[in-house]
């Protein structure tokens, strides 16, 4: 005896699985909730490497000014460009060079090399990413500071549309150091090197800004050292 088995309703086959049309809504929405997630993990990401930098920004300042504490004089930016130097990260013996860009000794200073966005070095022409850039004052640097030193770098620091934040008194900057930000690349202002008469941007975080900028006034230098006893 035959027996016929019997065949599947469509409804049955349709409950097996999704069709093509489906698959692809699927993915279509699967994509826009996945960058919409994206968006708010970025900014926050984003968020704590500021603070982070931010962070690294005031120890940085605060170890200069002891430098010059200990040593009378502010570091001179580091030169040397090979990571298997004895003197990589080092500071440049005085005078300062600053014929090229500058960029902290962190060695001399023990202090972190990058910011937050930073890639360490291993070879001499690779990129100086997320390294702090760094300027001083050239009377501050090649001589012991006295009570009377004078700034002769005239190194000065601008607002995001171009105000001055320093004078060409004695409120002008002793020493500047930035980081180049997420996009890792020196914006505005900063992305001019002058070997005389610098100036520096220290604007507002916009789309085609987003440096990180401390800079140490020549008063507020002159007042710490006399603090600390060494005026």
């Amino acid at each position: 005896m035959h027996f016929l088995t019997p065949r599947p309703c469509p409804a049955r086959r349709r409950a097996t699985g999704f069709t093509l049309v489906e698959m692809a809504v699927v993915l279509v929405i699967l994509a826009l909730v996945t960058g919409m997630l994206i968006v708010p993990v970025n900014s926050h990401l984003d968020a704590r490497n500021r603070q982070d930098t931010e962070s690294r920004l005031r120890d940085i300042e605060q170890t200069l000014i002891g430098f010059a504490i200990l040593n009378g004089r502010l570091p001179c930016p580091t030169t040397e460009t090979d990571p298997a130097s004895p003197g990589y990260g080092l500071e440049h013996t005085p005078p300062c060079d600053h014929s090229h860009v500058g960029y902290l000794p962190w060695r001399t200073l023990g202090v972190s090399p990058t910011d937050a966005w930073g890639r360490a070095r291993d070879r001499t022409d690779s990129p100086w990413t997320g390294y702090w850039r760094y300027r001083a004052d050239s009377a501050l640097t090649d001589a012991p500071i006295t009570p009377v030193s004078a700034t002769s770098s005239n190194i000065q620091i601008l607002d995001h549309v171009g105000r001055a934040i320093t004078t060409l008194s004695d409120s002008r900057a002793a020493a500047v150091v930035f980081s180049t930000g997420p996009n890792r690349a020196a914006d505005g202002l900063n992305a001019t090197h002058a070997a005389t008469k610098p100036s520096f941007e220290a604007g507002e975080i916009t789309a085609r800004f987003d440096d990180q900028l401390h800079w140490i006034g020549h008063p507020l230098l002159i007042a710490r050292l006399a603090q600390a006893g060494r005026l």
